[in-house]
């Protein structure tokens, strides 16, 4: 059975969610979000002592969610291009949406570097383990070729990751995001396709490039 304690936690974060979207950080009190979630003052603060404290929380909530559904896609028996695609959606496209499909996307982006910083930085590193080992398998199935482009899988991940970074910016659409990530993948992948048959392998690799890690 749930517990009471937890049922109003699960009321109070989506309420807060909603609050912040609609009005911003700075707009919104403790006593909106309660009246949104439909809960007393009194009950809201026995959860939480202010909205910062909220907003951390729901920002916890969204990476965590966001990782487990990013890891899950990134293990699935698609080809590499279209995992990592729908890998890196999963664990980005609801922070592109909220950062720059709402009203108040810029002040809730600061809001969370001020308040989350550490957080996102802890899920970033957790991500890029994810995304070290599926390069390492993909390499070791023979899917890529990391050797040749003078990669680890480590780096491979740290290398991908920063490219995908680099998809956002003022005016980005999620759309647009969703189309420019797509065509990284497949660039990606296509970039660390193992030589055909016959194939000179590069410079690095001849001099003894670093084998997947």
């Amino acid at each position: 059975m749930v517990r009471p304690a937890t049922a109003t936690r699960e009321r109070i974060l989506p309420a807060a969610f909603a609050r912040f979207a609609r009005y911003g950080f700075r707009r919104t009190s403790m006593e909106d979000i309660a009246a949104e979630a439909g809960v007393s003052r009194a009950a809201l603060y026995l959860q939480f002592r202010n909205k910062e404290a909220i907003f951390r929380s729901l920002s916890q909530q969204l990476h965590d969610e966001a990782l487990a559904r990013a890891t899950a896609a990134l293990a699935g028996t698609a080809p590499l291009a279209e995992r990592l695609r729908a890998g890196l959606e999963a664990k980005s496209l609801r922070f592109v949406e909220i950062a720059y499909g709402s009203a108040h996307g810029a002040e809730l982006l600061d809001e969370s570097n001020r308040l989350c910083g550490a957080l996102a930085a802890e899920t970033a590193r957790r991500f890029l383990a994810v995304l070290t080992r599926v390069f390492r398998q993909a390499a070791a199935a023979g899917e890529i070729d990391l050797a040749s482009a003078g990669l680890t899988a480590a780096g491979a991940a740290e290398l991908f990751a920063g490219a995908v970074a680099g998809l956002k910016g003022a005016g980005v659409t999620v759309d647009a995001y969703r189309r420019r990530l797509a065509s990284l993948a497949t660039v990606f992948v296509a970039g660390l396709a193992p030589p055909r048959p016959g194939r000179k392998r590069s410079a690095g690799a001849r001099r003894g490039a670093p084998s997947p890690a």
